[in-house]
């Protein structure tokens, strides 16, 4: 199992354990708040700009949603599984992230710029421009 697998993982277990530990009831919001809060466990490498990343994933597009009650919906998931590859340095899933997600991810990538790794840095910055937010 790799990592991004194992991530996968960890987003279904969220939902389930939702549902287990509030006697069945599942409320997307409250398990969307633990999934975001995934993306800082696996990045400590870089926790202040996965804590923003996974804020703007649940501001965007879980609170936002006409069906907060049943988020994550597949596409939410697809976009925090390319957020987590972004961050990871993973070229998979990047496609489903629109423009402005792109350019969220610069603005974010800029205000944490100095407190990133050079090698990190990079290879976000490479991303960012390959991807035409640059």
């Amino acid at each position: 199992m790799t990592i991004t697998d194992k991530f996968n993982s960890d987003i279904k277990k969220a939902i389930k354990f939702d549902r287990a530990n509030n006697g069945g009831r599942y409320d997307g919001g409250r398990a969307c708040v633990q999934i975001a809060n995934l993306l800082e466990r696996y990045c400590r490498d870089v926790p202040s700009l996965a804590r923003q990343i996974g804020d703007y994933w649940l501001n965007t597009y879980i609170l936002e949603s006409d069906d907060v009650q049943n988020e994550p919906s597949e596409k939410n998931v697809e976009r925090f599984r390319a957020f987590y590859a972004f961050l990871s340095g993973d070229d998979d899933f990047l496609d489903v992230l629109s423009k402005d997600d792109w350019e969220n991810l610069r603005d974010f990538v800029d205000d944490e710029a100095d407190s990133l790794d050079l090698d990190s840095l990079q290879k976000m910055m490479s991303v960012l421009l390959e991807k035409g937010a640059l």
